[in-house]
């Protein structure tokens, strides 16, 4: 069997049939995104703020006065000419008109400005790599890891000037030298790589199928392994990483992630205290491991299928 055909094979069970997209699945909450959050994503909070006008038919006097706020760092932010083009094409553009001309007196969200960015976009990936993958005749599986997951999804919002990849490089990415520096000078982003042993075990059963970009195959790991990955981290840009993240998903998810494939990492005596005193300052609370003898639910389901398919000696 060629190795074009294996690794087909191999990405049957990967989430191939559902690309990751920025698809929203609930109302965005701009006060979500004002409160509790170092950066906000320019697009993000343009299109929190449509979503509450259409959803709130009468806004109280701080939700106009967020309204307005945020406009205003927008326009600042994008420039007349973008900002006027989201308000034109904007559903609710006649409300936000008559916020933003209401008298509501002096600002009530002043660091709104400085703390707007404008992150990388999965359209983005999937130009570097449509870009990357003309030129790669054979077939390769690319795993991102890092910022992008999160950020392309849309549950942090963080900058960073870097793709990375799991465990290395492939060669005929390396070779294109001219390409990545133009992909650097035009999209501000660098490839490098990342270690898979910082992966919680099993990590490639949970990938994302992000695309086909000719003989490049890409996923993006799981958000919950990037999780765990940075529990044992000391840098504060991880532990606000960890923060930020922890607002959108699920703790049980997490614990049982950690506690399952995860567990090496306990385990291990240098890691354990900042997985630990990481876990407290994200939760409030201490991290309390399962009794002995429970199966986390992160096991994956063949290794719960092979245990349960054991026969008494």
């Amino acid at each position: 069997m060629s190795k074009k055909i294996r690794n087909h094979g191999n990405r049957a069970n990967s989430s191939r049939s559902k690309p990751v997209r920025r698809i929203r699945t609930r109302r965005l909450d701009p006060w979500e995104l004002v409160w509790g959050q170092p950066y906000i994503d320019c697009e993000t909070l343009a299109a929190a703020i449509e979503d509450d006008l259409q959803y709130t038919p009468d806004p109280d006097f701080r939700t106009r006065l967020l309204v307005r706020d945020a406009a205003r760092a927008l326009k600042s932010y994008w420039g007349p000419r973008r900002f006027a083009r989201w308000l034109t094409d904007s559903p609710v553009k006649n409300r936000i008109h008559k916020i933003i001309e209401e008298k509501l007196g002096p600002p009530g969200f002043h660091h709104l400005r400085r703390r707007l960015v404008s992150n990388v976009g999965s359209n983005d990936i999937r130009q570097i790599f449509s870009l990357l993958g003309e030129r790669v005749r054979d077939s390769i599986d690319v795993y991102i890891a890092g910022s992008i997951p999160t950020l392309i999804q849309g549950l942090t919002a963080r900058p960073t000037d870097g793709i990375d990849i799991v465990n290395e490089v492939p060669a005929q990415i390396r070779k294109q030298g001219d390409l990545l520096k133009r992909i650097q000078a035009e999209y501000g982003l660098t490839l490098g790589h990342v270690q898979s042993h910082y992966l919680p075990a099993n990590w490639q059963q949970r990938r994302r199928f992000l695309g086909d970009f000719g003989g490049l195959h890409v996923f993006l790991v799981d958000v919950v392994d990037i999780f765990v990955s940075k529990l044992s981290s000391k840098q504060e840009k991880h532990k606000q990483d960890l923060r930020v993240l922890a607002k959108n998903l699920n703790q049980d998810d997490i614990k049982s992630r950690l506690l399952g494939d995860g567990k090496p990492f306990l385990d291990n005596p240098f890691l354990r205290p900042q997985i630990e005193e990481n876990w407290r300052f994200v939760f409030q609370e201490p991290f309390v491991a399962e009794a002995s003898g429970e199966i986390p639910t992160s096991q994956s389901d063949e290794t719960k299928k092979k245990n349960g398919k054991k026969k008494p000696k």
